[in-house]
């Protein structure tokens, strides 16, 4: 017995279709792809905010810079107003402290001029007629004084007249020396000097026909107590006028 062979056909009702595949997706996945869009998210926003941020922060820093600078612009001219007043005031001080110096030294000069004054009238006094011979030598006016400026120094002034009453008379001129004795206390003894001395320079010439002022310095030894000094004119050795005063 023969076979036969018969091609299979589909049956009626029956329609072909593709067939499609599907990967199966797991929960884990669809987590990871979440999380993924949120961290991209979160740094797009981090981002945006942090530029923002810049900017609003700039714009803040550069305002405060200007303010800054303003404050700084208004402090620098009040310091440089201040200067210039202190500057004022210092000059004004300087001013006032020159003026005072000035109005210093001419009240000493008025005072030197008043002294003067009251010993040129002592001395015209001596100049008024007198009973008696008043010729000769004669020593008016002699004063002593310690030096402020000079511890170990005493300042004199004398005025040395020749004629008295006659003193308008014409008179040989006269030639001496002075010579001063001072007699002071120290370390509880006494003590005389004698100015000036053989190795110490001369003292100023005795040199007149009618008058002549002299002043000068005298050297006093440390830690001495001056109580009298005389001065003498000498002429040839020989004492032709002296008086003494106290310091």
């Amino acid at each position: 017995m023969g076979l036969k062979y018969r091609p299979l056909r589909p049956r009626k009702g029956l329609r072909t279709s593709r067939a499609m595949l599907r990967g199966h997706r797991s929960w884990r996945t669809w987590a990871l792809s979440v999380a993924l869009l949120l961290f991209v998210g979160t740094c797009l926003a981090f981002w945006a905010y942090t530029a923002n941020s810049r900017m609003t922060g700039g714009q803040e820093l550069a305002a405060v810079n200007a303010q800054l600078r303003t404050q700084l612009a208004d402090v620098t001219a009040e310091r440089d107003r201040l200067r210039a007043g202190a500057d004022t005031a210092e000059a004004q001080l300087e001013m006032a402290h020159a003026a005072q110096d000035q109005l210093a030294r001419q009240l000493k000069t008025a005072e030197a001029e008043a002294g003067q004054l009251k010993e040129d009238l002592g001395f015209f006094e001596t100049l008024l007629p007198t009973s008696g011979d008043t010729s000769g030598i004669h020593v008016r006016s002699f004063r002593v004084a310690m030096d402020e400026t000079r511890p170990h120094a005493m300042h004199y002034r004398l005025l040395v007249m020749q004629g008295g009453s006659k003193a308008f008379v014409e008179q040989p001129e006269f030639r001496g020396e002075l010579q001063f004795i001072i007699s002071a206390i120290r370390s509880g003894k006494p003590l005389t000097l004698t100015v000036p001395q053989p190795s110490e320079p001369p003292l100023p010439a005795v040199r007149l026909t009618h008058y002549q002022r002299i002043e000068g310095d005298l050297g006093i030894p440390q830690d001495a107590e001056v109580r009298a000094v005389s001065v003498r004119v000498l002429q040839n050795g020989q004492v032709r006028a002296t008086q003494s005063v106290t310091p």
